[in-house]
């Protein structure tokens, strides 16, 4: 990946940071995860981010169409999946889960998030796409 793109992602990342911060501050934990992920796309829109919601991915197996083979929660600037989640701890799963969304969208970044913690600090994980197509 070039360095003037790895430069936007880290500052993305950043942003998306910020926001995640300032929401588990103004909220605290334990709420919905679907709480959380709307206050955070609104976080993001209020700094200036172009944030999508639910984009439904096509899947082509073989020769069959399914239009909604895979739903991304978010996806910032039109470079970054992010996936929002309410739960104790953050595990494997949820990290495999986000290599698949890169793997078939073809962002270059996820970005899973965990708002039931006392900080948001560690509980992001950031996971980069090998072959971006994005």
């Amino acid at each position: 990946m070039d360095p003037e793109r790895q430069q936007k992602l880290n500052w993305l990342y950043e942003q998306l940071f910020l926001a995640a911060d300032q929401v588990h501050g103004a909220l605290g934990r334990n709420l919905p995860a679907e709480t959380y992920h709307e206050c955070f796309a609104h976080e993001l829109e209020l700094m200036g981010r172009k944030v999508q919601r639910d984009v439904a991915v096509p899947i082509l197996y073989r020769d069959h169409k399914v239009d909604r083979g895979v739903v991304i929660p978010l996806i910032v600037d039109g470079l970054v999946a992010v996936s929002v989640w309410s739960i104790e701890k953050l595990t494997q799963f949820h990290d495999q889960n986000m290599q698949s969304i890169l793997r078939v969208s073809g962002l270059p970044l996820g970005i899973v998030v965990n708002f039931s913690v006392p900080s948001v600090r560690g509980a992001m994980h950031r996971i980069m796409n090998p072959q971006p197509r994005v």
